[in-house]
């Protein structure tokens, strides 16, 4: 213990903590189902998922929930099979700026 004194005041490391999921934030998510642009994002959780650096989840106006996870190549993997165990999902990538979208 006493590792976070050295990175600064507890406001510090809460913003540190906030830029650093920021900056994984993608500029627009592209919609599996329609293809249509995603702009309202927001950020879900990873505590406990190892290997997952950020989640993002929009809701398309199609009514389709499109995620976005970046990390580790498995642990993104498994993540999305996890989501697929009890439902039908549409996989597809895309680069951070919504460019370069495809689906599987």
């Amino acid at each position: 213990m006493g590792q976070a004194k050295n990175r600064g005041s507890q406001a510090e490391r809460i913003a540190q903590a906030q830029a650093k999921l920021e900056s994984t934030r993608p500029e627009k998510l592209v919609c599996n189902g329609c293809g249509g642009d995603v702009t309202s994002i927001n950020p879900v959780s990873t505590r406990g998922l190892r290997g997952i650096d950020a989640i993002w989840v929009g809701q398309c106006d199609c009514g389709q929930t499109t995620f976005a996870a970046s990390g580790e190549p498995k642990a993104v993997e498994a993540f999305f099979f996890a989501l697929s165990e009890n439902t039908e999902l549409t996989l597809g990538r895309q680069d951070k700026d919504g460019a370069g979208h495809e689906t599987a």
